[in-house]
């Protein structure tokens, strides 16, 4: 009798160590980033053999210049993808991201121009940014409009607008703002003590440009509110299922308006980093960004259906993307041109391969 018990104890002990690897598994293949980080090894091994046969290795991988080219792009791309990753899980998209830098530069600019300090110039440019993210926002919740048709008209007007504002005012598409940001002969506010805080690469000797250290930081932020926040939940439900959501007391409309604002916001201290960095705003800046940033969000393991993805699989996204952008320029024999064709195959890829990896966790 014991040897039985003993036996079937065995057996239900071997079970429940099969269910439990089971459920490893699956809970392994169901996070959003697993695509991300297959597409990350293979470009990483696809350009270190490219580089190789083109003598070319070091200078990408190990020069500090070749490292900082495609860290710092993926920097930049990766702050967008924060904000678009974050709006795709909740079932929106923001196609305006892009043009906002160019808006937020413009605006700093000329706060600077006409003598307004540094820091009030800062602050004054978020605000304006983080009102047009309410915009925005109220706008799609309330008309029910898809937010690609809302985000693509911002996407002319702010544009527009940043140009209009210049030629307007001083005749010029192009704002140097140079003078403004060093310290006055006579004394009073210094911008450079400004500057060692939204470029402190500068200030203190750092190898890269700003956004990469606040692009870390802004990825340890979010990645925890995400999984460790009851807002982070309401995101997911916000856009995995609006109308349960809502029945269980989720403020989706808010939710939603709050993350067009933080989406703004992000490319907002684009904006200001840029200016800050150059000493000059540019109304071509942040060009063609947004579908880079929307790009790294897919390829990260985003649904385009909303309540799925992650941010650190935006973020290998963006490096994904920064990698094979700036390697292509490290292989000779092949053609630059060949970095959209390429672009498009990741994306595509990176599409079939989540799409492939939910319907596996779904059927069980």
């Amino acid at each position: 009798m014991a040897m039985v018990r003993h036996r079937e104890e065995g057996a239900m002990s071997g079970t429940d160590e099969r269910i439990r690897q089971v459920g490893l598994v699956q809970s392994f293949v169901a996070r959003p980033e697993l695509g991300s980080v297959f597409g990350l090894a293979i470009i990483v091994i696809t350009f270190m053999i490219m580089t190789s046969i083109s003598g070319t290795f070091s200078a990408m991988w190990t020069n500090p210049i070749g490292i900082q080219a495609w860290v710092e792009l993926a920097a930049f791309v990766g702050i967008l993808a924060i904000g678009a990753s974050l709006l795709m899980i909740a079932g929106e998209f923001d196609l305006s991201i892009g043009a906002n830098i160019a808006l937020a530069g413009h605006s700093f600019a000329l706060l600077l121009i006409f003598g307004v300090p540094v820091v009030p110039a800062i602050l004054l440019t978020f605000v304006e940014l983080a009102f047009l993210g309410f915009i925005i926002g109220v706008i799609v919740v309330r008309t029910g409009l898809p937010s690609f048709i809302v985000t693509l008209g911002f996407w002319f007007a702010s544009r527009g607008f940043a140009v209009f504002l210049s030629q307007t005012l001083l005749n010029q598409s192009r704002l140097s703002v140079k003078p403004q940001l060093k310290a006055p002969a006579g004394g009073g506010e210094d911008p450079t003590i400004i500057d060692n805080l939204f470029a402190f690469d500068k200030g203190f000797g750092l190898p890269f440009d700003a956004e990469v250290y606040y692009f870390a930081i802004l990825v340890i932020m979010v990645a925890l509110l995400l999984q460790k926040s009851r807002f982070g939940n309401w995101i997911y439900a916000a856009g995995g299922d609006p109308t349960a959501a809502r029945a269980v007391g989720v403020p989706v409309n808010r939710v939603k308006i709050s993350l067009f604002m933080l989406s703004a916001c992000l490319a907002c201290l684009l904006g200001v980093l840029t200016v800050m960095t150059s000493g000059a705003s540019d109304p071509k800046a942040g060009d063609f960004r947004e579908l880079h940033a929307i790009a790294a969000a897919v390829i990260g393991g985003c649904a385009l259906t909303g309540g799925y993805g992650s941010v650190i699989g935006a973020v290998l996204g963006a490096f994904i993307f920064a990698i094979a952008s700036r390697g292509i320029n490290f292989v000779p024999f092949i053609d630059n041109n060949m970095f959209r064709v390429m672009l498009g195959l990741l994306i595509l890829g990176a599409a079939f391969l989540n799409q492939f990896l939910r319907n596996r966790v779904l059927k069980g």
